[in-house]
């Protein structure tokens, strides 16, 4: 999670889990459920642009930026969906340990 002082401006997953064998994974399908529903949320619900930078299943990989944040007042709801998916991964990382899911702060 990259913050430009409180405010969200990308995030990327990066890696497997590896709780399990890729297919059964739950942790895996855990995090990308709540990915994939926050920015298709986002999209779908608010006028705050979304850009998928890059996406690879394969190597459980994706990044998505906010690239209007800083010109512009970011949406309260897509905040709300944000902080919403960032508790998801925070219960996560709590339920099965660091050693399947890492939830990382950067702020700049």
């Amino acid at each position: 999670m990259y913050y430009d002082n409180d405010t969200l401006m990308r995030f990327k997953i990066k890696g497997h889990a590896g709780y399990a064998a890729i297919g059964s994974d739950i942790v895996c399908a855990s995090v990308s459920m709540l990915v994939f529903n926050t920015v298709n949320a986002i999209t779908e619900f608010t006028d705050e642009p979304v850009s998928i930078l890059k996406m690879d299943f394969n190597k459980g990989f994706f990044d998505c930026k906010f690239s209007e944040r800083k010109t512009h007042e970011s949406s309260e709801e897509a905040d709300l969906l944000l902080k919403a998916m960032i508790l998801g991964l925070d219960t996560i990382q709590k339920m099965y340990g660091e050693k399947y899911i890492q939830v990382e702060i950067i702020r700049r």
